[in-house]
């Protein structure tokens, strides 16, 4: 088994919490049935199964709920796009301005149907969230304290040996 650094062990941990925060949803086919299975952006046909992508990126803190996530191929979502804000996308990648808009209205459509909900509002969500993040950081902290008295123990051990 691979050893896991304690970075990585961190992000997993923090993907973890963020997943009951935000979690995908239960089931992909209604995006699959609104979306006619088509790329959002590009228009062309995808086999069910393949990748969903965000509206606006995972890493820009809108989340993993269904009205942030539209039918992409891998062109668009994973060469293209990237981090790019989704109109500006559509802007570059739709030359026709009335499929552009078309597009456009679509993926409102979607967002409008499925808002985010906010948990924030609650204060047990957002104090056992902050309590969370905590251990990560003290985890971090912990780990750094472990490197440190192994690497003495080590120098210590290798003295009274020499």
């Amino acid at each position: 088994m691979a050893a896991t650094s304690v970075p990585a062990a961190k992000n997993r941990m923090a993907r973890a919490v963020e997943s009951i925060l935000d979690a995908w949803p239960a089931s992909k086919d209604p995006i699959w049935d609104f979306f006619g299975s088509e790329c959002a952006y590009c228009g062309v046909k995808l086999v069910k199964g393949e990748r969903l992508g965000h509206i606006d990126h995972a890493t820009s803190k809108a989340g993993n709920h269904t009205g942030n996530l539209v039918l992409a191929c891998s062109v668009c979502n994973g060469d293209e796009k990237l981090d790019m804000d989704w109109r500006g996308f559509l802007e570059k990648k739709v030359s026709d301005p009335a499929l552009r808009q078309e597009r456009i209205a679509r993926i409102e459509r979607w967002q409008a149907l499925h808002p985010k909900l906010e948990l924030a509002a609650s204060p047990q969500v957002a104090a056992l969230d902050a309590e969370l993040r905590a251990m990560i950081v003290a985890f971090g902290e912990k780990c750094a304290e472990l490197r440190t008295a192994v690497a003495d123990a080590k120098r210590a051990a290798a003295d009274s040996e020499g």
